[in-house]
């Protein structure tokens, strides 16, 4: 079976990537940092204070397409972190060939959390692969002995990378990690 593809007018398939995580943990501006202005967003103002104390909230699927050079595109979809909103997040896993795990791996459920979102993509028809990213300042300590609890959770071993969302240059460089890991992946089968 073929993986997904996103297409664009012409006839090349689009790989599509998708941002999960929990609320707050940066999707969106991650995006921001790859797309700019050049993004399809869905914020709203955050009714649900007590769950996170950020002004607005993502509750749809967000898009933006990043230049690969020489042709080749990418388009990247953030979800919503909040569970109501899980049938939408599926969607975009259903249709996407690689994901970025997002967490904050110096949170307490940063193991559960993570460990939660990896099952779901794994769940999907055509998995796709899957890159961790730490998104808040941790010490390297700790993103390794979050790394060791996924792997401890049965998850396998997951690769965590260490990213500044707001830097575009971080994302790219996080981008590029999944995006040679398809490769490998293609390559194989």
């Amino acid at each position: 079976m073929n993986a997904p593809v996103a297409t664009t007018t012409s006839a090349a398939p689009m790989p599509r990537i998708a941002f999960m995580g929990p609320m707050g943990v940066g999707k969106t501006t991650a995006i921001r940092a790859l797309c700019g202005d050049d993004m399809v967003a869905s914020d709203v103002p955050n009714l649900d204070r007590q769950s996170h104390a950020k002004e607005f909230t993502t509750v749809g699927a967000e898009f933006g397409q990043i230049d690969l050079g020489e042709g080749e595109f990418v388009q990247v979809c953030g979800c919503p972190g909040q569970d109501r909103f899980d049938f939408l997040r599926q969607w975009v896993v259903s249709a996407s060939v690689g994901v970025f795990v997002m967490v904050d791996a110096n949170a307490a459920d940063a193991v559960q959390a993570a460990g939660s979102l990896l099952a779901e993509a794994a769940a999907a028809e055509h998995p796709p692969l899957a890159l961790v990213l730490s998104t808040r300042p941790a010490s390297a300590a700790t993103v390794q002995a979050f790394a060791d609890g996924l792997q401890a959770a049965g998850h396998g071993v997951v690769p965590v990378l260490q990213v500044d969302v707001r830097k575009r240059a971080d994302v790219l460089q996080a981008l590029g990690v999944l995006v040679s890991m398809l490769s490998l992946r293609s390559e194989s089968e």
